[in-house]
């Protein structure tokens, strides 16, 4: 239940009980209870009722939805949704089935309303972004949320991590201490992912075989730029991510993208070799 309808039925913070953890809001960002109230609830009208008492957690976000009922409740209730039909079907108290049914026009302004809530004011930066990084789909990509507390995970200063300093003590100690037991596991740097066999594991592109291929004219870059594409490269080389080849069929532009934290993400223009391939449920490549 959200504060803005615990306070609009007349309901007090006396009313509530203490809730000992947190949960995560709709923008996918930590949040901490007021507290813990129950109530009784009616689903349906008159002979098609079924009443039974929900537990709410109170809580303070910015959302188009008064309540949300958890699985608990739905569960109590013995009701069965379909989201496609906007139809909730449940056994009334005298037994029989009783129905409710959605308006579409209502769930979707709730649902836009919701989404413009969550909307980031800032757009993408790169020109290239979209094309170029697998990861965006057009969805906005999560985000750190909330006051981060920095801590070491592995033997010096650089090998770090953040978590969240408003978690509760009871989580966050187990959690800091997972992460460094298995500090191994983190990639420091390139030459920590040595990559599969390829006895294990091959991959090899499905070019159709009337594509011609495509040789990109070379772009120019600021020298800013071409020196990190320089040292990326380096890395990469020194990695065995990569080898010098003096004749290709197919050539390709890298781009730079800016990340959020200022840093250089490169990434290799291959729209048209993407184009020359079969569609697939596989990402673009990048």
């Amino acid at each position: 239940m959200f504060r803005n309808v615990f306070d609009a039925l007349g309901l007090r913070d006396a009313d509530l009980s203490t809730h000992q953890h947190g949960v995560i809001g709709l923008g996918d960002h930590f949040i901490k209870p007021d507290g813990l109230i129950s109530l009784p609830i009616s689903v349906g009208q008159a002979q098609g009722r079924r009443s039974a008492m929900a537990e709410f957690v109170v809580l303070r976000d910015s959302t188009a939805y008064n309540i949300i009922l958890g699985r608990k409740t739905i569960n109590d209730v013995e009701a069965i949704i379909n989201t496609k039909l906007l139809v909730m079907k449940f056994v009334t108290d005298d037994g029989s089935i009783g129905s409710i049914r959605g308006d579409l026009e209502t769930a979707v302004a709730c649902d836009n309303a919701s989404l413009s809530l969550r909307k980031k004011s800032k757009e993408a930066s790169g020109v290239f972004l979209a094309d170029l990084d697998a990861r965006v789909d057009n969805k906005s990509r999560p985000e750190l949320e909330g006051d981060l507390e920095k801590f070491r995970v592995g033997d010096t200063e650089e090998k770090f991590t953040f978590v969240n300093r408003n978690l509760p003590h009871e989580l966050k100690e187990p959690l800091v201490e997972m992460i460094r037991a298995n500090g191994d596991l983190f990639a420091w740097k390139l030459a920590d992912m040595p990559g599969i066999d390829t006895e294990v594991m091959s991959h090899h592109l499905a070019v159709k075989s009337e594509a011609r291929p495509v040789a990109q004219r070379r772009r120019k870059m600021s020298r800013e730029r071409a020196e990190e594409v320089a040292r990326q490269t380096a890395s990469l080389l020194e990695a065995g991510f990569i080898r010098e080849l003096d004749y290709s069929t197919w050539l390709s532009n890298v781009v730079l993208v800016k990340k959020h934290s200022g840093k250089w993400r490169m990434c290799v223009g291959y729209s048209d070799l993407n184009k020359a391939c079969p569609k697939d449920c596989s990402p673009s490549l990048t």
